[in-house]
């Protein structure tokens, strides 16, 4: 059929949609902005229709483009659904693994329990902790496997996701642009912490720190009673919350790497399974799990 669609200008379509920027939707697919670029004009050939617009900050979708998205999720979820069900064997046992809190959505949780319905005999153990607790509690044996912020101290691990970081406050509060800055963070050995130190210090703003906790949540709620400014990845941002950038006084931030660890070569069947079935989709769980608003998000402080 000449007008099929293709898968990979579909996944290329609904990344970009989910982030609404070209070089974060080749980064999320580990492609290239150039392949996300003509991913997208293939795919509005095919159709004889404009899908997206882009912006001076943000790619938006079209009328069209909102219509092809919702049919882009179904096809890509019923592809990986069906393709998940009958290559995998029967497995069994339990498999403990971890996520870190702000990861621990919706997304990643529909993701754990497709697998879950397709394996009716495995039985699945989540624990949910900071990155640096999930990558002992591996080491230690208590976990099978772990998604974790990479440990930069560490060799890499076979596979690597990156997730924007930004600076983050809420709705309502005016960051002074005098200093110092007042900062919302978690306690060490959190690597956000090293990042907004580094990129404050290069622009020479000083900052304090006016409240620390272990808890995503914890942190969101600082937020959300004006206390200040902290550094979150995409998907720990939530309603109610901005995004804060260079217009400001907020520098970009690196993004944030998050890895899959397993406790060592010789794991069981269950957990290779699963393993590998992460390695194939946590990247769209990633997409999902972008809580930053469009373009909207990036504005200036409200007058």
């Amino acid at each position: 059929m000449r007008n099929r669609l293709d898968f990979k200008q579909l996944e290329s379509f609904v990344a970009l949609a989910d982030t609404g920027n070209y070089t974060r939707a080749a980064e999320v697919l580990n492609r290239t902005q150039p392949n996300i670029s003509m991913q997208i004009s293939r795919l509005e050939d095919k159709l004889d229709k404009t899908l997206v617009v882009r912006g001076p900050r943000q790619a938006e979708l079209t009328e069209d483009g909102k219509i092809l998205l919702t049919y882009a999720r179904r096809i890509l979820d019923l592809s990986a659904e069906a393709q998940q069900t009958l290559s995998m064997p029967e497995l069994t046992g339990i498999v403990r693994v971890g996520i870190p809190e702000w990861f621990a959505t919706d997304a990643l949780q529909a993701m754990l329990c497709r697998f879950k319905l397709s394996h009716p005999r495995v039985k699945m153990a989540m624990h949910v902790g900071d990155s640096a607790t999930l990558r002992a509690m591996l080491t230690d044996g208590q976990l099978d496997l772990a998604l974790a912020i990479r440990d930069p101290d560490a060799d890499p691990p076979p596979r690597i996701w990156r997730e924007p970081l930004y600076w983050v406050t809420t709705n309502h509060y005016v960051p002074d642009h005098l200093d110092p800055v007042s900062l919302v963070l978690f306690v060490p050995p959190c690597p956000y912490r090293q990042v907004a130190a580094d990129a404050l210090a290069a622009i020479g703003r000083a900052w304090e720190e006016v409240f620390t906790s272990t808890s995503v949540a914890a942190v969101r709620v600082a937020l959300n009673s004006g206390l200040g400014v902290s550094v979150l990845p995409a998907g720990a941002v939530c309603e109610g919350q901005r995004v804060l950038g260079p217009d400001d006084g907020f520098p970009d931030l690196p993004p944030t790497e998050l890895s899959l660890y397993t406790a060592g070569a010789a794991v069981s069947l269950t957990v290779k399974s699963l393993s590998e079935f992460l390695a194939e989709h946590v990247g769209q769980a990633i997409l999902k799990n972008t809580g930053v608003p469009s373009a909207t998000a990036r504005r200036r402080r409200a007058g």
